[in-house]
Order: C-alpha cells, then structure tokens, then sequence
C-alpha cells in the first residue's frame, strides 16, 4: 500500500489476510489434484484409447496442479518474510528515535 506521500506501508493484517486465502486456494487444488489421481485411476482400468487419454490427461494437470501449488506456497513465504524484514527494520528504526529523544 502506497500513502500520501509515496511511502510503501506493509498492513500486517492483510498480508496474513492475502495468506490465508493463498492457503485457501492450496487447500482447494491439493482437492483437485486428489480428484484428478482418482480420475487417472479409474481411467487406466478402462479399455481403449478414452481410457488412456483421460489418464495422460488427468497426470499432465495434476503436474499443471503441483506447479501451482509451489507457487502458491512460495508467495505465501515471499509474503511471511517481507512482512517480517519490515517489522524487523521497524523496530530498528523505533530504537534509534527513542535514542534521539
């Protein structure tokens, strides 16, 4: 978030609010992905070629799945340390105020 005079403020409470619905969303593909391998499972005890290209189908996404997993899980890090380092400075920067005053 950008204020009045172009500083970056972090909002603690919507970051941790932007994680939780990244886990939200993890949750609901990890779901997904669960249905899909049953799918695939399912499909590869079928005879012909539906069978088998539903299974070579339902792998390809579920991999789509574990990729955006990652992701999802990487800026929910990203999100956790920035949050984290800004808090960190400013606690540094508090110190040094108060040592001024």
């Amino acid at each position: 978030m950008t204020n009045d005079q172009g500083q970056i403020t972090i909002d603690e409470a919507a970051a941790n609010a932007d994680i939780q619905k990244i886990r939200s969303a993890i949750a609901k593909l990890q779901e997904a992905q669960n249905s899909m391998k049953m799918l695939k499972a399912n499909a590869e005890t079928m005879t012909g070629m539906t069978g088998s290209a539903i299974a070579d189908k339902s792998q390809s996404l579920s991999r789509q799945v574990d990729d955006l997993i990652t992701n999802l899980n990487q800026a929910a890090q990203l999100i956790s340390k920035t949050v984290a380092k800004y808090k960190e400075q400013d606690a540094g920067l508090a110190g040094q105020i108060r040592g001024f005053l």
